[in-house]
């Protein structure tokens, strides 16, 4: 192929992709959907397609955390039970209990009054 056919061709698989996402887009998944479009309608390469999407996951993750801090209690409840575990180890009983207490108060206060 000639590097004058290139670009034609490039152009002929375009069109024709996306009359099939046209016709058939409703049938993918919103991802393959989105995928397809940016390709086609954007004229993004592959690269750039996984950087967006990528690029929106992680967006995505981080309003997630920002709502709802999940990773950060998560953080705080392993270090209060590293604490309690280097308490115990070196036998201050009462400062590790108190510290595990805490954190039984603080994981009821989380749940929902429906108990979920």
């Amino acid at each position: 192929m000639t590097e004058a056919e290139r670009p034609e061709r490039r152009l002929k698989q375009s069109v024709e992709l996306g009359t099939l996402l046209a016709c058939y887009g409703g049938l993918l998944t919103y991802k393959q959907h989105e995928a397809l479009r940016l390709h086609c309608d954007e004229d993004l390469t592959l690269a750039e397609i996984a950087e967006e999407m990528i690029t929106r996951s992680e967006q995505k993750l981080r309003r997630y955390e920002a709502a709802l801090h999940l990773a950060e209690q998560a953080a705080d409840t392993r270090s209060s039970l590293m604490r309690a575990l280097e308490a115990l180890s070196q036998n201050r009983v009462a400062e590790g209990r108190d510290i595990l207490t805490q954190l039984v108060r603080t994981l009821d206060e989380e749940e929902a009054p429906d108990g979920v």
